[in-house]
């Protein structure tokens, strides 16, 4: 069970798929085409790389003996989008956080190796903490590169001996409860959904219980930061629950060998209501039955989110917040895209060397997950994300789906949580150094979002009426314009005139129907060009800089505002990539 355990702990690689191989199915793949297709999401996934670049160098300048070199070059063999957000972390933190990762890892493999008898796993789990101490320690156990950190293991031993006491403890004692943890499931499955918490807890609370005591350990967060486990647990549980929740198919079909058993982790107290086999589930059978029993699962997931963002608003550190936000931001937009998705369910399963993978997974666009990277640097950008991707969810609700009025109530918990976030000054807004800029900029995208959809239809209309005559030489009004300045001007007057009307009908069009609009940023891009030469043409040909002005202005609002309201990380025009199945759920009764 560990495998997906750590990786979906807060520590896990697998809440940055903006660096996986895989990106996701069906629209939420993308290739080079799509990336051009959405120029906002080419942008920041050029401008992580340039800050990632930055967090490498300062990482870098750290100096590294042969055992610390060892760590982290592991480190991005196993973990390598981890590996990206660690290096943003202050020298301290980084090492012991680094240090943490990799003796869960070979925690994690000792107990996923199923070529391990049973006495022999018990023993060697029940005894890793103190393992990590002994010098020389190694073993030989696990595939690939996780075999390679457990042969040589004596370099991490020596690089968690050289940490602070207080961190080694730290490390020591959750490695210690979260082994007993493991041996327990071990022996039984996840039956009821106090099973389904406790395994969680075991796996990923305690995780995020470590990670709290480090940070505070560290001297960088308050102390009731670590104090305070309950919070910690449900940051942790949040990820594990959704990593789950989208793994089900290469779960269920991780089948040992010798026993035949599957790895289910999805409580039976919960499937047992829509199937008395999970299998009945797989690869796009009984469609209806099984996204009824995916939404149950996700409203369960839910309750861990208001918790998350009560513990975002305590942490005061800014690289402290941004570890701790990108994997629940990258969690929560993947928790929406499995909401309502018959996708969970299939995919194309390889074994290889023991491992079970899904080639096909369901997550989010590589574009996406880097814009969602760059704004989960502080509170009220991750609050506004939380905000639209429970509220994508929430637009997708059957009414006759068994789970909606609970689905319902979480979400309004979350709802709840979040007004009352921006109703209150928390310490991470210390994270956010622009200051006047950022709210400059947020008080921009605030009124785009209110004046853009009367701002195109009126444009569309005056385009309609006023423009295209104009442009054909059939200006009706008693005080007809005056004519262009030059040839060119008038042949760019009539294509800007011919483009206003199509981006006009289209972006008024996109947003009365809420299709997606994010487009708008490459509309507005052409229409601002289009004006700027059709405006130089004119001033060229000696027209009056004050008619130029006044025949430009509208067209400059409309652009702008348009890159305006496309510059919002607008989740519920990006998420989900699947259409809502709503019709289906209602056409059976449970």
């Amino acid at each position: 069970p560990v495998r997906d355990q750590a990786r979906a702990s807060p520590l896990s690689s697998s809440y940055f798929p903006a660096f996986s191989p895989d990106s996701g199915t069906g629209a939420a793949r993308m290739g080079v085409l799509g990336l051009l297709w959405r120029p906002q999401e080419l942008a920041a996934l050029i401008k992580l790389k340039r800050k990632i670049g930055k967090w490498k160098a300062r990482a870098a300048k750290q100096e590294k003996d042969a055992d610390w070199v060892f760590c982290f070059d592991m480190l991005d063999k196993v973990s390598r989008s981890f590996a990206i957000v660690i290096e943003q972390l202050g020298d301290e933190l980084r090492n012991a956080v680094c240090v943490f990762y990799l003796v869960l890892r070979g925690l994690d493999t000792v107990e996923d190796d199923m070529e391990i008898d049973l006495e022999t796993k018990t023993r060697l789990l029940l005894n890793f903490h103190n393992s990590i101490s002994e010098d020389g320690f190694s073993l030989s156990y696990g595939y690939k590169d996780e075999k390679l950190l457990l042969e040589k293991f004596a370099h991490v031993v020596a690089a968690f001996k050289s940490l602070r006491p207080e961190f080694q403890e730290v490390i020591r004692d959750i490695t210690q409860r979260m082994a007993k943890g493991m041996q327990e499931f071990c022996v039984r499955d996840v039956q009821t959904t106090a099973d389904y918490d406790l395994y969680c807890h075991y796996v990923a609370g305690l995780v995020g219980i470590g990670l709290s005591n480090l940070f505070a350990g560290s001297g960088l967060e308050d102390p009731e930061v670590s104090a305070n486990e309950t919070l910690s647990n449900h940051m942790g549980l949040f990820l594990q629950k959704t990593n789950i929740i989208r793994d089900f198919l290469e779960d269920h079909e991780d089948v040992n060998e010798v026993t035949g058993a599957r790895r289910v982790f999805w409580p039976k107290e919960i499937w047992s209501e829509y199937t008395d086999d999970l299998k009945a589930f797989t690869f796009g059978k009984n469609e209806t039955r099984a996204v009824a029993c995916l939404n149950h699962m996700v409203t369960d997931a839910l309750q861990h989110l208001p918790h998350s963002i009560e513990y975002l608003s305590s942490i005061s550190n800014e690289e402290n917040f941004r570890f701790c936000a990108i994997p629940q931001v990258m969690a929560v937009h993947t928790l929406s895209l499995c909401y309502a998705n018959p996708d969970v369910f299939t995919g194309e399963i390889r074994k290889n060397l023991g491992e079970c993978r899904n080639k096909q997974p369901v997550k989010i666009r590589k574009g996406l997950s880097a814009r969602l990277m760059l704004s989960a640097e502080d509170m009220q950008s991750v609050i506004d994300i939380f905000e639209e991707a429970t509220e994508s969810m929430s637009d997708r609700i059957a009414p006759a789906d068994p789970s909606a009025t609970e689905t319902h109530r979480a979400l309004q918990l979350v709802r709840d949580t979040i007004a009352r976030g921006r109703r209150c000054s928390s310490p991470s807004s210390k994270v956010v150094e622009s200051g006047v800029s950022t709210d400059v900029l947020r008080a921009a995208q605030q009124t785009a979002e209110f004046i853009i959809t009367p701002l195109m239809v009126l444009l569309l209309a005056n385009a309609l009426i006023v423009d295209v005559p104009q442009a054909l030489g059939l200006d009706w009004r008693a005080a007809p314009s005056a004519p262009p300045a030059s040839s060119l001007s008038g042949a760019l007057h009539l294509m800007s005139t011919a483009w206003g009307v199509v981006v006009y009908m289209c972006a008024a069009a996109a947003l009365l129907m809420g299709a997606g609009t994010q487009r708008f940023s490459a509309w507005a891009t052409i229409h601002l060009a289009l004006c700027a030469a059709e405006a130089g043409a004119e001033v060229a040909g000696s027209a009056a800089a004050a008619d130029v002005l006044k025949e430009a202005a509208p067209k400059v609002l409309a652009g702008v505002t348009m890159m305006v309201f496309a510059s919002r990380v607008a989740i519920r025009e990006l998420t989900p990539s699947h259409a809502p199945r709503s019709a289906r759920i209602r056409a059976v009764g449970f």
